[in-house]
Parts: C-alpha cells; sequence; structure tokens
C-alpha cells in the first residue's frame, strides 16, 4: 500500500530518478576513474592519451549536464498538472 500510495503521490517520480542518475553519472563513472587511471599510470599532462582522457570527461560531462537539465524540465512540466490523487484517463 505504500508504494501505491508514493506512486500516487509522486507522477513524476521517472525524472527524479532520470535526474538522480544524472549527477551520479559524471562523477562516479567517468570522472574519478579517469583522474585515478591517470594517476595510477603517472601520464604526462598534455599528451595525447592526457588529452584525449580529458575529452572523454569533458564530452561526458556535457551529456550529464543535458541528462540533469531533461530531468529538471520534465519535473516543471510535471509539477504544473500535478493534482494528487486524480487519474488522467
Amino acid at each position: 500500500m505504500l508504494t501505491t500510495l508514493i506512486s500516487m503521490l509522486l507522477p513524476f517520480f521517472n525524472d527524479i530518478v532520470g535526474l538522480l542518475g544524472a549527477i551520479g553519472f559524471w562523477p562516479l563513472t567517468v570522472y574519478f576513474p579517469v583522474e585515478m587511471y591517470i594517476s595510477q599510470n603517472k601520464i604526462a599532462k598534455w599528451s595525447t592519451r592526457w588529452l584525449c582522457l580529458q575529452i572523454l570527461s569533458i564530452a561526458c560531462l556535457i551529456i550529464t549536464i543535458a541528462a540533469a537539465a531533461g530531468s529538471i524540465a520534465g519535473v516543471i512540466l510535471d509539477l504544473k498538472s500535478y493534482k494528487p490523487f486524480s487519474t488522467a484517463y
């Protein structure tokens, strides 16, 4: 019953989960592993490998920002038409 109640109160639950995923993606999946790889292998700054890894990290950051913006826009749109305990059939 609790799960049903929460899903009825939060019809925009998917957008919130998407926002949390977008926030957690870049630092946990890309940034820290790339920085640890650079540090452990002692890759010189401005070398080709270092530059490619930094470009990969920045590209993933841009994707993360776009995904977070999309999730925030989805939450805002859902909140405009939000009526608790009502159905939209």
